[in-house]
């Protein structure tokens, strides 16, 4: 799938679980969790980025194994992120010359260290 884009089942590919509307908070840190199926082969991975919480699936898309799509932006085509006093944007790109859905979202605070405990 990664040496031919070709080979990606339709429905397969990055989805954006945000919406518009919704608000997020900035982990300073990257997560990573597989999905697997009950023979424990990876279908998909869920990632959130800075507090921005995508999914890539490996297979086409069912929302009765995976109803948390259902909602999802599947290839998105700008990520607006509003902050009090500014305004960013993830821009994307994808070939197949589909319209792709753009969302906003509203910025709420830094994910602040805990102290340590001596």
């Amino acid at each position: 799938m990664l040496d031919d884009p070709r080979q990606w089942p339709d429905g397969a590919g990055l989805y954006c679980i945000m919406n518009t509307g919704d608000t997020t908070v900035n982990h300073p840190r990257f997560q990573l969790q597989p999905l697997t199926n009950d023979q424990d082969d990876i279908e998909a991975l869920a990632f959130n980025i800075l507090g921005l919480g995508f999914v890539l699936l490996l297979e086409p898309l069912d929302t009765s194994k995976h109803p948390f799509l259902r909602e999802a932006k599947y290839r998105p085509g700008r990520i607006v992120i509003s902050y009090p006093t500014s305004t960013n944007w993830i821009t994307m790109s994808w070939d197949g010359g589909k319209v792709h859905e753009h969302l906003t979202i509203q910025f709420v605070q830094p994910v602040r260290p805990r102290p340590s405990s001596a």
